[in-house]
């Protein structure tokens, strides 16, 4: 708690920065910690979304259900960011702004298979929900799954400790800027 309060009173000045841009591009990095809480063994999903070079959304969130594979941890991390999409999809097309397909980066490749070709279906059928929920998204072309490598993986910062350096490199992707002096 200690931590956690001084990371607050040392960041007061800090905030997230908007810049025009001219992309109109919708993505976002999703991950997920399996299993890493100790008392109860139920993952963090963590994604954040982007609408041209601003982030617009993002979520740290401990999941309902014990994970019983990485691939199901990442798959329920896809299933929320792509929700989160879905609304900001629809308020845009009410705005009567056109995006292109939005992305979802995702560093696992067995959640990344699984939205393409559903082949290992019976050894889903736990997580079958999320599965179609981003099966038929991913069918009608309304999202693309990409494959990302670790270290490149924006949403590490919401769901796992990582060191200070990685941590302030991610802040950054973050758009995440000192506003005034403290």
């Amino acid at each position: 708690m200690k931590r956690i309060l001084r990371y607050i009173a040392g960041t007061q000045s800090h905030g997230i920065r908007f810049s025009p841009s001219s992309s109109k591009s919708l993505q976002a990095f999703t991950d997920a910690d399996w299993g890493f809480d100790p008392d109860d063994r139920k993952s963090t999903s963590g994604y954040c979304v982007y609408f041209g070079n601003n982030i617009v959304s993002w979520s740290s969130k401990k999941q309902k259900v014990v994970s019983r594979s990485s691939t199901e941890a990442e798959y329920r991390s896809l299933a929320s960011a792509m929700t989160d999409i879905s609304w900001i999809q629809s308020l845009l097309h009410e705005l009567h702004v056109v995006v292109p397909t939005p992305i979802i980066h995702c560093d696992n490749l067995g959640a990344v298979l699984l939205t393409a070709n559903p082949i290992m279906h019976s050894r889903t059928k736990h997580f079958e929900l999320d599965l179609h929920f981003i099966l038929d998204k991913v069918k009608h072309k309304q999202v693309f799954v990409r494959h990302i490598p670790a270290r490149f993986q924006i949403a590490d910062a919401f769901t796992k400790p990582i060191s200070g350096s990685a941590f302030h490199d991610f802040r950054q992707k973050l758009t995440v800027v000192t506003v005034y002096p403290p």
